[in-house]
């Protein structure tokens, strides 16, 4: 290891523990903050339990395993939908991103079905396909598979123009050059889509369950316990959860991005 390399890793080592530090800092002014607001009572305790109250819940539902059930419902349709979208959404988006002539023909496809939210679509998606697993997948799909198709068409549009004609002249075949310069060039494009469309997936299927009446999943569960007495403890708990979650995704995603594919951040950087 240079020197150079070494005072790099001591940087971004205290650079990691500042953003810990005041993250935490964050967190629990924001906790406190809840904390009072609830407890002199500027908001009805029927629209906003005690922090404590809430945090005390969410411990209790992730020790029950009917919860977990549901969690893991919710999971599984958000992990099949997300699925679908990069199956579809790179290949094609690496296509659409090489072929000036495709683009062109469905660039104002894309910007015109980009924009209509997929929980609009929730009604139409039930009659189709049900309340199940089918319809949650699609949501997740539809709202996961633009993002990731515009990011991967602006990571191969990217492409060092010269890599490409050097690549050429040198007698490589189209698929070799897309395979040996353009993915490489398009992935930290890519990782930003995953990054940006990995918590939406999680989103959209807590809102498919909600509001499409499924039976099983958190959204179901948020549902039912919003029209319980005195389910806000739950329904509060149970956002938390959800926000967890999405944090947790995250970080997954960011250490399976550093271990597998550092090379391409460091590129982007």
């Amino acid at each position: 290891m240079t020197p150079s390399t070494s005072s790099q890793d001591r940087f971004l080592r205290r650079t990691n523990l500042t953003h810990l530090f005041w993250g935490t800092v964050g967190v629990l002014g924001f906790l406190t903050l809840w904390e009072l607001v609830a407890r002199l009572h500027l908001l009805p305790r029927d629209a906003l339990p005690p922090a404590s109250t809430t945090l005390a819940r969410a411990a209790e539902l992730l020790t029950d395993p009917a919860f977990l059930t549901q969690i893991g419902y919710t999971l599984w349709a958000a992990l099949v939908g997300y699925a679908i979208a990069l199956v579809i959404a790179v290949p094609l988006g690496l296509l659409l991103g090489l072929s000036n002539r495709l683009y062109a023909a469905t660039s104002t496809i894309v910007e015109l079905i980009r924009p209509l939210p997929p929980i609009g679509l929730v009604p139409l998606l039930v009659l189709v396909a049900g309340q199940g697993l089918e319809m949650k997948s699609a949501v997740v799909a539809l709202g996961c598979v633009f993002p990731l198709l515009v990011n991967t068409i602006h990571g191969v549009h990217s492409t060092n123009g010269v890599a490409r004609a050097t690549a050429r002249s040198f007698g490589w075949s189209p698929a070799l050059v897309a395979y040996r310069v353009v993915w490489p060039s398009a992935v930290p494009s890519v990782l930003t889509g995953v990054r940006v469309t990995v918590s939406i997936a999680l989103i959209l299927c807590i809102g498919a369950e909600f509001i499409g009446g499924s039976t099983t999943g958190l959204g179901s569960w948020l549902l039912l316990q919003s029209m319980l007495p005195q389910g806000i403890d739950s329904v509060c708990a149970g956002v938390i959860i959800a926000g967890l979650l999405g944090l947790l995704i995250n970080a997954i995603v960011s250490v399976l991005e550093t271990k597998y594919a550092s090379w391409a951040r460091r590129d982007e950087g």
